[in-house]
């Protein structure tokens, strides 16, 4: 059964991804993602040019996961609480796929290396800003709150809170109470938001 282009590209990129949260973002090569995919090499050349082609492909796709971490998030009930909910909501991903967040980090951090042969890296975070940034000022609107800190910079701290967080859970889970901790940097933002 022949396989469409644009449907061998899709498994290419899922390839892509499974790959780099079971190995790491190093582990990514046009030959790798083939043999992953159970492509032929060719076809995967046909259909990206080059790794850093195929490593945006997959960065969109996680983009378009964003809503993973912060689906259900009661907006009806104002900022401070659709915060902590996305804020459970990444740390519950972070729990139970470390491999995944991992790899993500990774993404980020091959991106900003690679800055000046992709144009992944300037991407990343701003995609983050609009899916946040939506839920947050919605949360707010609906429940009638002003926050002090505007939506990109309130979207830019959180993440870099969970950033911070994420990574020291990784490095050793059991050291401290990283939820603990990490939810009371959570609530220190929204008071210095006002909320």
């Amino acid at each position: 059964m022949r396989v469409s282009a644009e449907d061998r590209k899709e498994q290419l990129i899922a390839a892509t991804v499974e790959l780099m949260r079971r190995e790491g973002v190093q582990s990514v090569t046009i030959r790798a993602i083939a043999k992953e995919a159970n492509a032929p090499l060719a076809t995967a050349h046909y259909c990206f040019s080059n790794k850093e082609e195929l490593m945006d492909s997959a960065a969109e796709a996680w983009f378009k996961n964003l809503s993973r971490f912060s689906s259900g998030a009661p907006i009806h009930l104002g900022l401070r609480k659709a915060v902590e909910q996305v804020a459970e909501g990444y740390w519950r991903a972070l729990e139970e796929e470390p491999a995944s967040i991992l790899s993500e980090i990774e993404l980020i951090l091959w991106a900003t290396r690679n800055a000046a042969v992709s144009p992944l890296a300037a991407k990343i975070y701003p995609a983050y800003e609009v899916e946040l940034g939506k839920i947050f000022s919605s949360a707010a609107h609906s429940g009638g709150d002003q926050c002090l800190i505007e939506f990109p910079a309130l979207v830019r701290l959180f993440l870099m809170i969970y950033d911070g967080a994420a990574i020291q859970f990784m490095t050793d889970p059991k050291a401290t109470d990283h939820h603990a901790q990490f939810f009371m940097m959570i609530d220190a933002l929204l008071l210095k938001a006002g909320v």
